[in-house]
C-alpha cells in the first residue's frame, strides 16, 4: 500500500464527474448568466463530495480502523 493511495473505481468515476459538472456548469453560469447553473454546481459539488467520502471509507477499510 502506497503512503497516498488515489482513488479507485466508483470512487473515481463520482470525484472526476463531480469536478467536470462543476466546471461545465460555471462556464454555463458565466456565458447565460441563468441562476440555474447555481443549483447544477451545488449538486456536481455534492456528487465530488459523495467520491471523497466514499474513498475515505475505503481507506478506513483497508487500513483496519473503526468501522
Amino acid at each position: 500500500m502506497s503512503a497516498s493511495p488515489t482513488p479507485q473505481g466508483l470512487a473515481l468515476l463520482l470525484i472526476v464527474l463531480g469536478g467536470l459538472v462543476m466546471l461545465a456548469a460555471t462556464v454555463g453560469a458565466a456565458v447565460t448568466h441563468e441562476h440555474v447553473w447555481k443549483a447544477v454546481v451545488a449538486g456536481g459539488g455534492a456528487v465530488q463530495v459523495a467520491g471523497w467520502l466514499l474513498h475515505g471509507r475505503r481507506l478506513r477499510r483497508l487500513r483496519g480502523g473503526a468501522r
